[in-house]
């Protein structure tokens, strides 16, 4: 998941009244029973447990409270990053500044780049935390195949960090954030594309298509090569373009089809057709704080109790209202994400 650069920019009158309207979506963290510390391991969604299973912690954040008072002082600094496009930027502050009310010390390093990047970032040292897809750690930094239930990719994922990054992930959010092929909604209609595999009704094969997407989608199996491999897609045409710009190119007629994301404020305009992924090639793309182990352990039980407080009020509902702030009305990143802690009583 990566996206161009949205700079910081001024606030907007209509940035208190629409996040105020979020405080309808969610419920105010703090109301639920406490689910602190890392879970060993991943378990069915909430509900999903057959008759004699014994109950174990699900892994997406739920019913999670916030901590009082600053358990972070005293401890650590910590370097929190995230990837290069808007709502990256949202979830690093929201995470960030939730952090500081708690009395942490924390630096946040904004825009370091896509996921390859900035897992050589953290790898390097360079942040000690950060916020990723877990589809994407699965499949691009991991290289293992999409798991066939969402806990599956959990699992993967948890094992990979713990093995090969010394890093454990906390609980997973409530929303998913997966690239999805959009075209314009007449040219869906025109030639009747409801899902991915319908491409290839465009020309032989989809060589009437021109995908426009960031260009290490190219080389992805969660991404183009996955498209060709299991959808027979092989003459798709493909530019690659910066991924803030994908609307645009596809509103010139530059391409066709784009890969966006799921939760775009964009989507919410109509003007756009997301078409369906039945073989769920882009992965499940749940969103779950990464932090290096040593740091975890350093920071104590509120530490991830802060960030899986955070995450269990991130709904699609949520992210999508949040992304249209910052990308349709030119909301700040950082004036966004403090309304909305407000709002659930995150911060005061």
């Amino acid at each position: 998941m990566s996206e161009s650069n949205i700079g910081r920019r001024g606030r907007v009158a209509a940035l208190a009244a629409g996040v105020a309207a979020l405080a309808l979506v969610v419920a105010a963290c703090g109301g639920g029973s406490s689910s602190s510390g890392s879970s060993g391991s991943a378990a069915p969604s909430a509900g999903a447990q057959s008759a004699g299973q014994d109950v174990i912690t699900p892994v997406t954040a739920q019913n999670v409270s916030c901590p009082t008072g600053t358990p972070g002082q005293g401890k650590p600094p910590i370097k929190f990053g995230s990837k290069n496009f808007s709502e990256q930027f949202v979830l690093g502050e929201l995470y960030t500044q939730a952090l500081e009310a708690r009395g942490y010390d924390v630096t946040y390093q904004p825009n370091i780049g896509g996921s390859e990047v900035i897992d050589r970032a953290f790898q390097a040292g360079q942040i000690d935390a950060y916020a990723e897809y877990l589809g994407e750690i699965e499949s691009s930094i991991a290289n293992k195949p999409v798991g066939a239930t969402p806990e599956d990719t959990y699992n993967t994922v948890k094992e990979f960090e713990a093995q090969n990054r010394q890093a454990t992930i906390f609980k997973q959010t409530p929303f998913e954030d997966t690239d999805v092929i959009i075209v314009k909604s007449d040219f869906a209609k025109q030639n009747g594309l409801a899902a991915v595999p319908d491409l290839a009704k465009v020309g032989n094969a989809g060589d009437g298509i021109t995908l426009a997407a960031q260009p290490p989608f190219e080389t992805r199996q969660n991404g183009l090569v996955g498209m060709k491999n299991e959808y027979g897609l092989t003459g798709i045409k493909f530019t690659g373009v910066d991924p803030g710009l994908v609307y645009q190119v596809l509103d010139q007629g530059q391409a066709n089809a784009a890969d966006a994301f799921s939760t775009d404020g964009q989507l919410a305009t109509g003007s756009y057709t997301p078409l369906e992924d039945p073989k769920h090639i882009f992965g499940f793309q749940y969103v779950a704080p990464v932090v290096k182990q040593s740091v975890a352990d350093a920071q104590g039980p509120e530490f991830q109790q802060t960030l899986d407080c955070v995450s269990s009020l991130l709904t699609t509902k949520v992210m999508q209202a949040l992304n249209q702030q910052v990308q349709i009305n030119g909301g700040d990143p950082a004036e966004v994400a403090k309304a909305f802690l407000t709002q659930n009583k995150v911060t005061t």
